[in-house]
């Protein structure tokens, strides 16, 4: 959806009968071409109003906004007014009573107001006047358009391959923080991919709640660096190509995304990360505490952050700790929170775009029950503490990791002296182990392991209750991502 979308969305909720739309976008000139564009379909005039000018063109008044509504009210002249900069929540009750009256009558003299505003916020009372279009970031035609642009300026060029690449890492920026990104990566030289998404990810710090994630050298391996959880990475490998244009042709639509709840350090955020290295996918992280944090209103700066993530899509949106977003919203005292939550989780079930959603939780007791309704998550796996299986592939991943011989090392045997153990918690084994030799100047001895074992208190003897809890809950509302151990052995044996 780019500029003539959204014109198109702005006119069709015109004809509806709304007299005000807020259009809610932090690239001005964008959102000035959508209000052109709508004006000239709905083949009525445009004005525009900002603190600094005033109405242009202007009719008698020269006062202030106050003023400007009250002629708009009196004159009733045709047209779409766009209001640039204005804050509907901040208005006062005169100005907000003056804007009311003028929109009540609006649609039957042709008379349309377009509000232009990054922060997006309606105040209550104008919750059923107020349509609400969220501009959303620049499609391959305009990043097409700009990259040409930005070569032809700098009299520089790009192969096909890198122009496409250089492209593809730009979704998801405004045009103008896309055309600066093109001329740092032209005048920087080398791959262009690289200085793409670095600025594009200096860039999404800005935002509280909306982060793309750089993986790691040891993360880009995918699947391979998670021990264990066998049923779960073949779910995954079974639809890794289910987000391609082939899979769409075959009659498949692309996958929502999954639900995974466990118990703490057992490789939830780590799975979300190894989605995105498997599958080749920008991976963004939504923090939803951080939509609180801004000065934009969380339910605007939810839906920017969401259009972020489609705009890259085919992309992995890892939603960290779901349940301590919305924790509370049942109990309904927080109305800002249930229209965040309602619109959230009405995304979750009806988008069409090819972002996979993987959200993690631990608290099971703190979890809304909508979000648990079939349709908004593909699957609800349940991750437990680690079988010794589990527990001896785990170690060996952290031992190669540190560039040592798992082949070596007794791991059965020490996997055997972990149990309760989470993964975390093997991971701190080998690294305690280490410590120990290094100290001692020599390598890594299976003592050290078992000692470090034997050292090491897992959270499942503080928690122990809580966990069995989150094991009944999990038994008839979740899959396990591991096979059963003694299923596999009878197979094996049989």
């Amino acid at each position: 959806m780019g500029v003539r979308d959204a014109a198109a969305e702005i006119v069709r909720l015109f004809d509806a009968g709304y007299g005000i739309t807020l259009l809610s976008s932090f690239e001005e000139g964008r959102a000035r071409e959508a209000a052109v564009a709508a004006a000239a379909s709905l083949d009525v005039p445009l004005r525009t109003w900002t603190a600094a000018q005033g109405l242009e063109p202007p009719l008698e008044a020269r006062g202030g906004l106050a003023e400007v509504l009250a002629e708009l009210r009196a004159a009733r002249p045709s047209g779409v007014v766009v209001f640039f900069d204005l804050s509907l929540t901040s208005l006062s009750a005169l100005e907000r009573r003056l804007l009311r009256e003028l929109i009540a009558e609006g649609p039957l003299f042709r008379q349309y107001v377009l509000v232009v505003s990054p922060l997006g916020g309606i105040p209550d009372e104008m919750q059923r006047e107020v349509a609400m279009v969220v501009l959303p970031p620049p499609d391959e035609a305009e990043l097409v358009a700009a990259l040409t642009e930005t070569c032809q300026g700098l009299r520089k060029s790009m192969t096909k391959d890198q122009a496409a690449a250089a492209i593809t890492a730009a979704r998801g920026l405004g045009l103008e923080e896309a055309r600066r990104a093109f001329r740092l990566a032209l005048r920087a030289g080398g791959d262009p991919t690289s200085t793409v998404l670095a600025e594009k990810r200096r860039l999404l710090r800005r935002s509280a709640a909306l982060d793309c994630v750089e993986l790691g050298a040891d993360e880009l391996a995918g699947l391979s660096v998670v021990g264990g959880l066998d049923v779960l990475k073949g779910w995954l490998r079974d639809r890794q190509k289910s987000l391609t244009p082939e899979a769409r042709a075959f009659g498949l639509p692309p996958p929502k995304g999954l639900l995974l709840i466990g118990v703490q350090g057992c490789g939830k955020s780590l799975c979300a990360k190894a989605v995105a290295a498997q599958w080749r996918l920008p991976l963004a992280r939504l923090d939803l505490a951080g939509l609180f944090a801004g000065e934009v209103a969380p339910e605007a700066a939810l839906r920017q952050s969401i259009a972020a993530a489609e705009a890259m899509a085919p992309s992995v949106l890892w939603v960290d700790e779901i349940e301590k977003g919305f924790a509370g919203v049942d109990s309904g005292r927080d109305t800002g929170l249930a229209r965040l939550f309602g619109w959230f989780i009405t995304w979750l079930a009806e988008r069409t775009s090819a972002v996979f959603v993987v959200a993690t939780g631990n608290e099971v007791a703190n979890l809304p029950p909508e979000l648990l309704r079939k349709g908004r998550f593909d699957e609800t796996f349940f991750v437990d503490l680690p079988d010794p299986r589990s527990r001896e592939a785990i170690l060996a991943i952290h031992l190669k990791r540190r560039k040592r011989d798992p082949a070596k090392l007794p791991l059965a045997a020490i996997a055997g002296k972990t149990e309760h153990f989470s993964g975390s918690e093997l991971e701190q084994v080998v690294v305690s182990g280490l410590h120990a030799a290094f100290s001692q100047g020599r390598d890594l001895l299976a003592e050290d392991l078992e000692r470090a074992a034997l050292e090491i208190v897992p959270l499942y003897r503080t928690y122990e209750e809580r966990i069995k809890a989150l094991r009944d809950w999990a038994k008839d509302r979740a899959r396990s991502a591991s096979a059963d151990v003694k299923l596999v052995d009878y197979f094996q044996r049989s």
